[in-house]
């Protein structure tokens, strides 16, 4: 089988001949007789020739995925490496012991002793972290780490879904099997809140539907150890405190175990401080590395805070790196060697920092003072006729609110100032060049967190337009679906409550979503910046930087991902192109 995933929805009639060859026809008889089990889902491990497959079944009907009517099975099977190195025969004591076999019983199926089982299972408490073999038993039931066909053959009885699978595929089971999860209470589900902005309707917008996008899909394959995730969400306004703090203490009450969000923390102080008191994991976007520096200097009470992206400190450098970059192509030339930055008054959106001039000195550029750009208090217009007086090459714009940017690029378009548009973020929201239309193009934007054009990304934004009926955008709406898929990995492998666990394996194994990869290491609190904090693409998320061309994000850098030879000039510094503002 190839390394790419294969999905295939099939039913206890679908003829063998139309079921994919390449997959063990094994499994579709397992798939098949999943059917027979009352479980919503379930996941195994498959050993084809060299290598393992990952197996993940789930029920579908016309009632949704955990309908009793169900009578179809969503299969996905893809090809894995083992984790931690465990062997073959490792694998089969990891399953029995799952199973509830005393060594003994374990030696018995395997033809082996029970000595040699006890020293494969010393190997198993140190790969796998876990102190006793109950830990590895819950382990290998959460994480699938279970083998199929069952080794050693059908079992006497059921108990877990594997064995009850196995005794269904050897027809041991009939359809009115009622398995012991039936008679067991409903397990609590693990709540997850979400705060939502209010001040941008796209912005919310994908900061919810990227979370539900990801929640609606764990549910479907079971939840988390057979825990559903309950998403509770509160819209707040961005800049209003007591109603930014009211909804918080409703999602304290609710009793969460953990919380997401975009960057409403960064406009208030005392956000950590009430998250601090509360306790759980909060996950954020902010792009402020105050609250990042506060956070590693009190991990004792801070620790649980993690900025899922890297800070606006690296906006600067970033911009001066693409420029250098172009001037040294021949793409573009600078006359002035003037960078006029426009800041909304935010902490996180001042990127005109010390260090970015002096940085930008260095480079033999001259930065003005910043122009404050108060949020829906700014005369674009005014601001405009400052700017075109320093005559600059370069206007940096540091705002978060995608509609101030359409403000100002219109005013600019106006104006006609021939420098280049160097934008942090916004414009990665689909209502920028919604409203712009074909005068976006040619605007520079960046973000320190964006969804990768790669595999995964193709398939988060298809699964995110079919449900939603729209673009997910560049950045935000991946970012808060892989905050929940990180969580949702802890989740998996210790206890959602405890907070000191989940903390230690969201700091302790890189996760690789939609927008990078996420590693925060034993002290950080946020991941790594290619290539401004690592040279290590593989391990970190990349400072990605686009340009706005015939209304697509086309990206120039860093490589590999993008590519500075796409840089095309703007139309407004262009001499042959016909301004876009007269069509306006």
């Amino acid at each position: 089988m190839a390394d790419q995933a294969l999905e295939r929805t099939i039913t206890a009639d679908t003829p063998e001949e139309v079921l994919p060859q390449q997959v063990p026809q094994e499994i579709w008889a397992y798939a098949k007789a999943f059917l027979l089990i009352g479980r919503p889902s379930l996941r195994f491990l498959w050993r084809d020739g060299e290598h393992w497959l990952d197996v993940q079944l789930a029920r579908e009907g016309a009632h949704g995925p955990f309908s009793a009517a169900a009578d179809r099975v969503s299969a996905r099977i893809e090809r894995v490496e083992m984790p931690r190195g465990i062997t073959v025969r490792e694998l089969d004591v990891l399953t029995l012991v799952a199973l509830g076999l005393t060594n003994g019983g374990v030696a018995e199926r395997l033809g082996t002793s029970a000595r040699t089982v006890s020293s494969q299972l010393e190997r198993l408490l140190e790969k796998l972290g876990q102190s006793s073999r109950g830990g590895l038993a819950a382990l290998a039931v959460d994480l699938g780490l279970l083998r199929l066909p069952l080794p050693g053959g059908v079992p006497n009885e059921g108990g877990i879904g594997v064995a009850e699978l196995e005794l269904a595929v050897h027809r041991r089971l009939d359809r009115g099997h009622l398995p012991i999860r039936t008679h067991v209470m409903t397990r609590l589900p693990i709540r997850l809140g979400i705060v939502v902005p209010d001040h941008a309707s796209s912005d919310g917008e994908q900061t919810l539907n990227g979370a539900l996008l990801a929640v609606d899909e764990i549910n479907q394959q079971g939840g988390i150890g057979g825990r559903l995730i309950e998403p509770i969400h509160e819209i707040v306004r961005t800049f209003d405190w007591p109603d930014i703090r009211s909804a918080l203490h409703r999602l304290f009450a609710a009793d969460v175990d953990a919380i997401i969000s975009s960057y409403v923390s960064a406009e208030h102080p005392q956000f950590m401080e009430e998250i601090a008191g509360y306790g759980k994991p909060f996950l954020h976007t902010a792009t402020f590395e105050a609250d990042v520096r506060r956070a590693e200097q009190e991990p004792w009470k801070f620790g649980m805070i993690f900025q899922t992206c890297a800070s606006e400190t690296y906006y600067g450098a970033g911009m001066l790196r693409l420029l250098e970059k172009l001037e040294r192509a021949g793409s573009w030339s600078a006359r002035s060697r003037v960078i006029v930055p426009l800041e909304m008054p935010s902490q996180s959106m001042n990127v005109a920092t010390p260090l970015f001039r002096e940085q930008a000195n260095a480079a033999g550029w001259n930065v003005t003072e910043s122009i404050a750009t108060p949020v829906g208090d700014t005369d674009w217009d005014a601001v405009l006729d400052t700017v075109a007086a320093v005559d600059p090459d370069v206007i940096l714009i540091a705002n978060y609110v995608d509609s101030e940017l359409v403000a100002f690029h219109e005013a600019f378009l106006r104006r006609e100032v021939p420098a280049l548009v160097y934008g942090i973020y916004s414009p990665s929201n689909p209502g920028f060049v919604r409203e712009l239309g074909e005068r976006a193009d040619g605007v520079i934007w960046s973000t320190t967190t964006g969804t990768y054009d790669d595999e995964l990304g193709g398939r988060f934004r298809a699964q995110y337009r079919a449900k939603f009926r729209q673009d997910p955008g560049w950045s935000i709406a991946g970012a808060v679906y892989d905050q929940v898929r990180m969580l949702a990995a802890a989740w998996s492998s210790v206890d959602a409550r405890n907070t000191s666990d989940v903390v230690r394996y969201l700091r302790r194994w890189p996760y690789r979503g939609v927008n990078g990869v996420y590693y925060f290491g034993e002290t950080g609190q946020a991941p790594k910046l290619y290539p401004d904090t690592t040279p290590d693409a593989a391990l970190s998320q990349a400072h990605l930087v686009y340009q706005i061309q015939s209304g697509e994000h086309t990206l120039l850098d860093p490589a590999p991902f993008g590519d500075i030879a796409a840089f095309t000039l703007p139309g407004w510094l262009d001499p042959g192109a016909v301004n876009p503002s007269n069509d306006a």
